[in-house]
């Protein structure tokens, strides 16, 4: 039986329009599917496109980007062609995002019970104690220790945990059918980490939601992600299902990934491996392969044709003349 796609991404482009008339796309033909109760992981390194893809699922372009070609299909709707006050029913209620930087993503002058009661408030017609008593409840769900109390803190009086435990009751307090996670565990220790994956997990299925996860740590893909997408500047270079992708990764991108995360058994004495060079950026990428400066086994074709995605079987796609020829 074939899984149900809640969330279905189409030749996604995303450019920013330059002054002197041209453009610098940052998103490049971005194909993407979300299964409805999966976890759908996009990793790669900053500056690849995982957030500015987010946002764009979310319709939260900063002017003046925007998204060019492409469809994004939420079950029977077409995102990119909803006004801005139909999309803003969907958001919150249907898709929800926890923002990278819970500090930031929160209103410091006003209360954190607050900003989550009016998400309810916006969008349902309960009253403010209804709503209220829906928060603290929520708040509890994702563990935050006395409620009551919490509910009337400010975002400078909590730790960076429990700012990251309320933006996620933020975003569950509505029960969505998508949770977008941008970086949900950007710095915070592995202790809480742990902890907040878990309650995602838990979340998720008491909920039966999807979730897109985005990050650059492949520890948060093992642990919680069913399916996996690898993206370097600004496209998809591998697709596969979780275990293919750690068992056999294609792709010499994600192999450099594979290979840079620390060894509990490795040597003291050996350095930590790591991808030469950096991500290029988005206004002067390779004519050929995006990778291809960075790549050990580049060859003069490398350098001079782009790749296409294919399928080296059972849906593992991967983006590498490698893998066309043989």
């Amino acid at each position: 039986m074939s899984e149900e796609i809640l969330m279905k991404v189409t030749g996604l482009k995303v450019v920013l329009p330059e002054k002197e008339g041209g453009e610098t796309v940052i998103v490049d033909g971005v194909n993407l599917d979300i299964p409805r109760g999966k976890t759908v992981g996009l990793v790669g390194e900053s500056g690849c496109g995982k957030s500015m893809t987010a946002r764009s699922l979310m319709r939260l372009l900063d002017t003046p980007i925007y998204i060019k070609e492409g469809a994004i299909e939420f079950g029977e709707t077409n995102l990119t062609a909803l006004t801005e006050k139909e999309m803003r029913r969907i958001r919150g209620q249907k898709i929800s995002m926890i923002f990278q930087e819970p500090m930031t993503a929160l209103n410091p002058s006003i209360t954190v019970g607050k900003q989550v009661r009016e998400a309810i408030l916006l969008h349902q017609k309960v009253s403010k104690k209804e709503a209220k008593d829906r928060v603290i409840k929520m708040f509890r769900d994702v563990g935050i220790p006395d409620p009551e109390l919490r509910y009337k803190a400010y975002p400078h009086q909590l730790s960076g945990g429990l700012r990251q435990r309320i933006c996620i009751a933020m975003a569950m307090v509505l029960e969505p059918e998508l949770l977008i996670a941008d970086e949900p565990t950007t710095a915070l220790d592995v202790t809480v980490e742990a902890q907040i994956l878990a309650l995602m997990k838990q979340l998720q299925s008491s909920h039966g939601m999807s979730i897109l996860m985005i990050t650059h740590n492949l520890g948060v893909v093992a642990d919680i992600c069913d399916e996996v997408n690898v993206m370097y500047a600004g496209e998809i270079v591998e697709h596969a299902q979780k275990t293919e992708l750690f068992h056999n990764p294609r792709h010499p991108y994600t192999l450099g990934l594979m290979k840079a995360i620390p060894r509990v058994r490795g040597k003291m004495d050996e350095e930590l491996y790591t991808i030469q060079g950096t991500v290029p950026s988005f206004s002067d990428m390779p004519k050929g392969c995006r990778f291809c400066e960075r790549c050990s086994f580049a060859e003069e074709r490398c350098k001079a044709e782009h790749p296409p995605l294919v399928d080296i079987g059972n849906g593992h796609l991967v983006r590498c003349f490698r893998e066309v020829s043989e």
